[in-house]
């Protein structure tokens, strides 16, 4: 009865785990920072942004934008994964609902596009620039030292990607 049972729980804790892998290789989020460095002792964080991820041929995979309201830069195109409009009202019950599941939909596909970005297209109010290399930042989480499926201990793990594009704005076109 012990063997039993002592198996039962491992077999549980082994899915729990493997789940909680899976989730993490596919399910991302997303932090993209863009400075104009042509002042090296005073780098400006650039927040009104328009930004086009392209791949190694020249395809946009994704764009994003930021404002100067927001101060953060967020998943523009497709639309259907811009969670942004949404993210405003998500102080209403329903609008919380809603924010939930575009996150949970822009998450899975963040990981079918991010890690093939080889470029990305800068426009800003002072700034275009095309095709300037850039490569991703990847961290996973830590998901096997607190990974439990519950809402409030830990949460489910996510990958982490992040873009700092750096630009020398008296370059630009």
């Amino acid at each position: 009865m012990i063997k039993i049972v002592g198996g039962s729980l491992l077999v549980i804790a082994i899915i729990v785990l493997a789940y909680g892998y899976w989730f993490g290789k596919n399910h991302g989020s997303l932090y993209v920072m863009v400075m104009d460095v042509s002042d090296r002792e005073h780098p400006k964080d650039i927040r009104s942004v328009e930004l086009s991820f392209l791949d190694s041929s020249g395809n946009v995979l994704a764009q994003a934008a930021g404002t100067e309201e927001s101060g953060a830069i967020f998943v523009s195109l497709p639309k259907v994964y811009s969670c942004r409009e949404l993210e405003q009202h998500a102080t209403l019950p329903q609008g919380e609902d809603d924010w939930a599941r575009c996150f949970e939909r822009q998450s899975r596909w963040l990981t079918t596009w991010v890690r093939n970005v080889k470029s990305v297209d800068i426009h800003s109010s002072s700034c275009t620039i095309r095709r300037m290399p850039i490569s991703v930042s990847e961290h996973g989480d830590t998901w096997w030292l607190w990974w439990v499926p519950l809402r409030h201990i830990g949460g489910k793990p996510y990958t982490f990607f992040s873009f700092t594009i750096t630009f020398d704005g008296r370059s630009c076109a």
